[in-house]
C-alpha cells in the first residue's frame, strides 16, 4: 500500500492506494497517521478511492484515526468511498462516526464552513 499526503489550508488529505487491510498496509496507514498528528495535523481527510480491499482491521484504523484527531480538536471525514464500503460502513452503523463525502472538495470545505471562531 502506498499513502500519500497534502496539505489543503489546514486540512490534510491522506491517500492511501491499495489494500487497507490487516498487516503492513494497516501499519502504514497508522504510522501516517501519528505522523500527521505529532505535527499538529488534525483536520483530516482520507480519500479511498483509490482503496481496492478494505477489511475489518482497516475499518478499525479510520476508527481509531477518527477518535484520535477528535481527542486533538480536529476529525476525520471520508472522500470517494466505494459504494461497496460505503454499505458495509452503513451495515455496522459506522456512518454517524466516519462522516461520508462524494469527493476531497466538499470533505474539505465543510471543515470551513465549521471552524470554531476565536
Amino acid at each position: 500500500m502506498k499513502v500519500e499526503t497534502r496539505n489543503e489550508g489546514d486540512v490534510t488529505v491522506i491517500v492511501p492506494a491499495g489494500s487497507l487491510v490487516i498487516g503492513s498496509p494497516e501499519e502504514i496507514m497508522s504510522a501516517t497517521i501519528t505522523r500527521l498528528l505529532i505535527d499538529h495535523r488534525s483536520r483530516l481527510v482520507v480519500d479511498l478511492g483509490n482503496v481496492k480491499k478494505i477489511d475489518s482491521s482497516g475499518i478499525e484504523t479510520l476508527l481509531v484515526a477518527c477518535q484520535r484527531a477528535r481527542d486533538e480538536g480536529g476529525d476525520v471525514k471520508l472522500a470517494r468511498v466505494a459504494p461497496r464500503f460505503q454499505t458495509l460502513l452503513e451495515i455496522a452503523q459506522l456512518t454517524n462516526v466516519l462522516k461520508i463525502y462524494p469527493d476531497v472538495e466538499t470533505a474539505v470545505k465543510d471543515f470551513v464552513l465549521y471552524t470554531p471562531k476565536p
